[in-house]
């Protein structure tokens, strides 16, 4: 079992390479081809919002590159660097996905409202549920040498560990259909409104599927995260 979680993770690091660099090549590949129709990403984002009665979103800038998002607590799109007033496939594609992330959240679209209520608690817990693990199995280590030291105290700590990483498992989980559904928003709106041409629709969608695949590297990548923790607290209490 311990050799397959090896080779599970060295094949999800390939993936994870082989991912990101299709990601970045399609992305400046597609902002160098203005999209048909001369719009601007945040005139396409200002027509989507209102061809699906979503009132309320403000748009705003950010710097970098790939660091556009929706924030439902502020109601408000940012774009990046080269999305912001781009007029590419690329930005086009970006800045409707992030529209279809706001849409979500006017339907109250149940998968996002659950990302939402556990995605603080997510962040924690990709913080400290390993060390907690751990920790757990240095426990039952020193228990299984002193016999004043209690080893179901370990074997509680390193399974309270591993449940607190459950939630970020279930964080991503969550998370890869909600960004294919944002995605499939966002090629709809384009298809819909004519921003882009029918073959340039399949240019934008291999862009928004490349960086969609990112969030299904992380889910594999937590998966074989918790089953390691799994196998670690199974040695443990070998011990």
């Amino acid at each position: 079992m311990e050799i397959i979680l090896y080779i599970a993770a060295i094949i999800v690091m390939i993936w994870s390479i082989a991912v990101q660099g299709r990601l970045n090549r399609l992305v400046k590949k597609y902002s160098q081809e203005e999209a048909s129709s001369g719009k601007t990403a945040n005139d396409c984002v200002r027509e989507m919002l209102a061809v699906n009665d979503v009132y309320g979103v403000t748009m705003d800038h950010v710097g970098g590159e790939l660091t556009d998002n929706f924030n439902p607590k502020e109601n408000k799109i940012y774009l990046s660097d080269s999305v912001d007033g781009g007029t590419s496939i690329t930005a086009i594609a970006i800045a409707a996905h992030e529209c279809g992330h706001a849409c979500q959240a006017s339907d109250a679209w149940l998968p996002f409202k659950i990302r939402q209520a556990i995605a603080p608690f997510a962040g924690i817990a990709s913080k400290i549920s390993v060390w907690v693990a751990i920790a757990g199995v240095f426990l039952m280590y020193l228990a299984s040498r002193s016999s004043s030291m209690s080893y179901e105290l370990g074997y509680w700590v390193c399974t309270l560990g591993i449940a607190i990483y459950s939630m970020v498992f279930l964080f991503y989980l969550v998370t890869l259909p909600i960004e294919r559904n944002a995605s499939r928003r966002g090629l709809a709106a384009m298809k819909q409104c004519g921003w882009v041409s029918e073959a340039q629709l399949k240019s934008a969608k291999k862009v928004l599927w490349a960086a969609g695949d990112t969030y299904a590297v992380a889910l594999a990548s937590s998966a074989v995260t918790l089953l390691r923790l799994l196998l670690l607290r199974g040695r443990g209490r070998r011990r």
